[in-house]
């Protein structure tokens, strides 16, 4: 939140001190919420995560600044591994179904 915070902190004194109090204190969204700026996206994101929806939580981090995309690369790349293995299981749970089915 505080990469995506800084790169969007507004163009005015007020929402730059908004944004520096924010980044101060780690204030941020508790539920999810509607909005565009960072705070609402991760809120979505974690929501997302909280009932199991990865590809979801995803699909909400793409908005993010690409300095708030950066410092969740990490969680990113782990995220779309999970994905992937999780359709690959999905794929072989199928194929063996199909198997099972022959004579």
């Amino acid at each position: 939140l505080e990469a995506s915070l800084r790169a969007t902190g507004g163009e005015g004194l007020g929402d730059r001190l908004l944004t520096f109090l924010r980044v101060q204190t780690g204030a941020r969204s508790l539920e999810p919420r509607d909005g565009a700026d960072p705070d609402a996206i991760l809120s979505r994101a974690e929501a997302a995560v909280a009932v199991g929806d990865v590809a979801a939580a995803l699909a909400e981090l793409a908005a993010l600044p690409e300095s708030g995309r950066a410092e969740l690369s990490d969680w990113t790349a782990r995220a779309e591994t999970y994905l992937a293995a999780q359709a690959a299981l999905a794929a072989l749970a199928a194929e063996l179904e199909l198997q099972g089915d022959r004579p």
